[in-house]
């Protein structure tokens, strides 16, 4: 006998795949069977009327018992983890924990093949920072529970349909649930006698938990059907449907069909359809029922499913598929808003608009339309001045982009709704959600750029609407032509709209001006005392001298409450141009400057910096900057004993004529007296005759000014003041500079030479061993045919300039002195155009002492 049964185990082990394919067959035959016999007794027009006689919140209602009766599947998951904890695992975050027992029962619940995809769910989402083997058979213990719920529910339905209510109609299937009902006490009793093997981590909590969690999930499965019915007000009592669901969830568990769909769906309706129920209502119930309890959660767990493994992704690839996703969300929300709002204003305009081209005619449905032609024009304009705004990345954009979208979504579809229509505005809606991380800055600054494309694109809708309203006021000078395209009624028509078109462009400013408004301020006021306490502690720099005159604002970076580094800037359009090297602790620049730029940055701002040297250069280089060659900066280098006294001397030698003349030079150290700066006043404006001053790259004559620096003055014969410089102090007892050289018209040629050779040779008294002799613009930029396109460009310009600028001059009238030059840069964002900065830094630097600042500039300073 033995033999028999161990041939006939060996038998069945070799044919296993035959006999599965078999038993399933069997399962579908009889299951299409009674599916067809099922169909031909009833038809779907009576299902779709049933499905129709359900109220909105009757739907509701069933969406809500459908997501709450997973939830006692989330004790698996708590059992789960709390072993594993136990075992050493770290422990959990709750959020997280949720996600993963969300995701893990709602996909498990429709496609489970018997526990195993639960199973795998779980390894991968708690198996994290512990003992892979310990993971997986921990939740392989698991998933022996899930039908132990069920075997104590069969018990229960046993003793109703056996004993309590003996004329039940389900009794014929007493075998099933007498078959199921023995599984749990199966299964307590094979935990018992492995307690202290296979199950000592879950005793004796862990074991009553999983046979609590098994039996609240079919308890919350029968909560579900049982309250689909009662939604859909069924005429059948409940509690005598409760045998039938027991016993086809337990065949179709056994047939490990995904969810026992076919088998569990053929048996209840048969069921149900012995208690009185109609198969149309029947369908309707099951089709309810499986959609609120089985796909509905199982959606949102693939949804959550997706998204976590998105964020793993994300995390793998350091943020890069976040930071694309969001890139591509805020192209198509700004095509989309664009698209949006030059179509509401064509509309406005040109009423055929689909008689223009099968082009427009394939785009108008997507397209915005309330019916008025002002309110048109009004939404038109706005959605453009919010599709500049959201290009730029500014914050408060962000919601009444949202807002004027969803008003004209709701008002489109509501009256042409199509499920075309619907996709798109459902991708335009999913952009808006994808790109929301993208709008950070606090303020809107229009870069010239973009100041271009949107006035070329105003001016056309602007010319547009003008080209109609002629065509319409003049229709026998234009021909039939014009009229199948530019149609107005009337000329009164026209006129409406033209009054729209002012009110649009009000709306248009207020909305800027809106956008531009931030009480976030870029750096501080002028402050002596920190500017006087930082140069004196670092030195200064180039530029650092024109701080004086207050038409800078200024940017400290700061650790530890100390100021380390200053960014003096100036604005011109979207730029703040900062002169020279930053002023502070050198080994700081780097942080300083990613501090300054993203502070700019956040208000809408690039930072420029002009004639920098080549270590701060390499810097911005690292920090993502382009650059290029600007010219050369003169050094005399007073300690080279065999040079510099040479050319000093050949200098007063060739000068010497002018001191016979009676030309003398004197130094002030002190201030000047109030008869003296008058004098030097009047050099001053007769050197500038009609020119105004110059700004940003040179100090200005200014009482205050000229009081901080030293003042050398060349006085002739007569010992009228014909000629001054003014120091320009770099770095205390180590480097000296000049800014203003200015003289009278009518002095000797070489009176320049005679200021500036008095001018070195005083600081080499006071043992100064740098003098600075400024810069050589342009100089030995873009020489050679490797040099950058920009360079290249550059030196065309120092070339064919020269005549109106003396490049060439400036450089040879300092060339005698210097003793080597210093390579100067200008850094700009790769962001930028570089035409454009160096135009907006020429009319910086031209705008001079008679043209105050912007207003927006003046924003810019806490007063």
């Amino acid at each position: 006998m033995k033999k028999s049964v161990n041939q006939l185990v060996h038998w069945m082990k070799e044919h296993s795949l035959l006999l599965k394919l078999i038993f399933l067959g069997s399962v579908l035959i009889f299951v299409a069977n009674q599916v067809t016999h099922i169909v031909q007794g009833m038809t779907w027009q009576d299902v779709f009327q049933t499905m129709g006689q359900q109220s909105r919140v009757r739907l509701i209602g069933m969406i809500a018992v459908g997501l709450v009766g997973v939830l006692p599947m989330f004790l698996y998951d708590l059992v789960v983890v709390n072993v594993l904890e136990e075992q050493g695992k770290p422990k959990m975050d709750r959020w997280e924990w949720f996600v993963s027992a969300w995701v893990t029962n709602t996909i498990n619940n429709l496609a489970g093949f018997g526990g195993v995809v639960g199973a795998t769910l779980r390894a991968n989402f708690y198996g994290k920072d512990a003992s892979r083997k310990k993971v997986v058979a921990t939740v392989s213990k698991v998933a022996l529970f899930m039908i132990s719920g069920l075997s104590i529910l069969s018990f229960i339905a046993f003793i109703d349909v056996f004993f309590i209510r003996p004329d039940s109609l389900f009794r014929e299937y007493w075998v099933w649930l007498l078959a199921g009902s023995l599984i749990a006490p199966a299964l307590f009793l094979f935990t018992q006698l492995k307690k202290y093997t296979l199950f000592k981590d879950f005793f004796p909590k862990g074991i009553f938990l999983l046979f609590g969690a098994s039996l609240g999930q079919w308890l919350g499965a029968l909560f579900v059907f049982l309250s689909v019915g009662a939604l859909m007000q069924v005429k059948v009592s409940l509690i005598s449907v409760y045998p039938m669901f027991v016993i086809a969830t337990l065949i179709g568990m056994l047939t490990m069909v995904p969810g026992g769909m076919g088998t569990f769906d053929v048996l209840m309706i048969l069921g149900l359809s012995q208690l009185g129920v109609s198969q149309s209502t029947a369908v309707v119930w099951l089709i309810y029922y499986r959609l609120f309890y089985y796909v509905l959660p199982f959606i949102t767990g693939i949804l959550l499913f997706v998204h976590q493994t998105g964020i793993k992704i994300n995390r793998f690839f350091d943020n890069l598929p976040r930071i694309f996703s969001q890139k591509v969300a805020h192209f198509i929300l700004v095509a989309a808003l664009y698209f949006a709002g030059i179509m509401m204003v064509l509309l406005s305009t040109i009423t055929n608009l689909s008689n223009v081209s099968r082009l427009f005619k394939f785009l108008l449905p997507f397209s915005f339309d309330f019916l008025d032609q002002t309110f048109n024009m009004l939404i038109g304009f706005l959605l453009l001045g919010l599709a500049r705004g959201i290009s730029m990345k500014v914050k408060k954009a962000y919601w009444p982009t949202i807002g004027l979208l969803i008003f004209g979504i709701v008002n489109t579809i509501s009256r042409t709704a199509s499920w075309q229509l619907i996709v798109v505005y459902l991708v335009i809606l999913s952009a808006v959600f994808l790109a929301r991380k993208e709008f950070y800055r606090e303020k809107f600054v229009y870069s010239w750029g973009a100041l271009a494309l949107d006035g070329v694109l105003f001016s056309f809708l602007f010319i547009i609407y003008a080209v109609a309203g002629y065509y319409s006021s003049h229709p026998h000078k234009t021909g039939p032509l014009p009229h199948m395209f530019l149609l107005f009624p009337s000329d009164d028509v026209w006129f409406s709209g033209l009054i729209g078109l002012g009110i649009s462009m009000i709306g248009l400013i207020t909305l800027y001006q809106y956008l531009a408004d931030t009480p976030i301020r870029l750096g501080e006021s002028y402050q002596k005392e920190r500017l006087d306490a930082l140069i004196s502690k670092y030195g200064g720099t180039e530029g650092s001298h024109l701080l004086y005159l207050k038409n800078y604002v200024y940017y400290y970076y700061q650790e530890n409450e100390q100021d380390e580094v200053l960014f003096a800037y100036q604005i011109k359009a979207n730029k703040c141009f900062i002169l020279g090297d930053p002023i502070g602790n050198q080994e700081k620049w780097a942080q300083a400057t990613l501090a300054f730029m993203d502070a700019a940055d956040l208000l809408g701002y690039q930072a420029a910096f002009y004639r920098i040297g080549e270590k701060y250069t390499m810097i911005l280089h690292d920090l993502g900057y382009n650059f290029m060659k600007v010219g050369e900066e003169g050094l005399v280098d007073l300690s080279q004993t065999e040079t510099v006294p040479t050319a000093l001397a050949t200098n007063r030698m060739e000068l010497q004529h002018l001191t016979n003349l009676g030309y003398t030079f004197t130094m002030y150290h002190e201030p000047i007296s109030e008869e003296l700066f008058q004098a030097l006043a009047k050099v001053s404006e007769e050197w500038l005759g009609s020119r105004r001053e110059r700004n940003f790259v040179s100090g200005c004559f200014d009482r205050s000014y000229l009081s901080l620096s030293d003042v050398g003055i060349v006085r002739n014969e007569k010992h009228e003041v014909v000629g001054f410089i003014t120091a320009k102090p770099i770095q205390l007892r180590q480097q000296m500079s000049y800014d203003l050289l200015r003289y009278s018209s009518d002095v000797p040629e070489y009176l320049t030479d005679f200021m500036l050779t008095h001018f070195i040779e005083e600081y080499q008294k006071q043992g100064y061993p740098l003098v600075d002799l400024g810069t050589a613009p342009l100089s030995n930029v873009g020489e050679t045919k490797y040099s950058f396109l920009e360079e290249r460009l550059v030196n065309i310009f120092y070339k064919y300039g020269d005549q109106v600028y003396g490049f060439k001059d400036t450089r040879k009238e300092k060339e005698r002195y210097v003793s080597h030059w210093q390579a100067r840069y200008y850094a700009y964002s790769k962001q930028s155009n570089v035409l454009f900065s160096f135009i907006q830094l020429a009319l910086l630097v031209e705008r001079g002492k008679g043209e105050g600042m912007s207003i927006v500039e003046e924003a810019m300073i806490i007063s």
